[in-house]
């Protein structure tokens, strides 16, 4: 009877999950990449280049083989990406709407935004905890080139 919880009725310990967990299996086999660039999550400003190796999970690799790193610099993604993090892009992937997306704009600047695409209209949006305007594109305006959608991303805390 002691392996019972007496308040959820169900078995104690490892074995028991709540509904709709998934399993944890632990691997520490990752793999480096080199870092490409920066990507700005923030004001538009060109592109940096940095050469240093992230290890990311060899199943992510595996899933996502043209894939390639970059270093987030800004804040206008961090509700969900925080300044500093590394993110893999999928070059092979189209954003749909509501994923995070690296696009260049007209002027060759790579920023990285949510994606929501209407029939007339895309808006790149942050999602940031300060205001950053919405950054709208029509038939009209100049190309909105996709350099990729974020598969993964790794905070910058987590990796020292």
């Amino acid at each position: 009877m002691d392996q019972i919880d007496p308040v959820t009725k169900k078995p104690k310990g490892s074995s028991y999950m709540p509904a709709g967990a998934m399993p944890v299996v632990a691997s520490s086999a990752t793999v480096p990449l080199l870092t490409l660039g920066r990507v700005h999550a923030g004001a538009l400003v060109d592109e940096e280049e940095v050469a240093h190796r992230v290890e990311v999970p060899a199943s992510i690799c595996a899933s996502h083989p043209r894939a390639f790193a970059l270093e987030v610099e800004g804040n206008c993604m961090d509700r969900v990406i925080p300044e500093g993090s590394h993110v893999l892009v999928d070059p092979d992937r189209q954003p749909a709407n509501g994923s995070i997306a690296v696009v260049e704009t007209e002027d060759y600047r790579a920023v990285m935004r949510r994606w929501y695409k209407g029939s007339t209209k895309l808006m790149l949006s942050a999602d940031s905890f300060e205001d950053y305007e919405d950054m709208i594109f029509g038939m009209d305006d100049g190309p909105v080139r996709v350099v990729g959608t974020v598969v993964w991303f790794q905070a910058a805390s987590e990796m020292e």
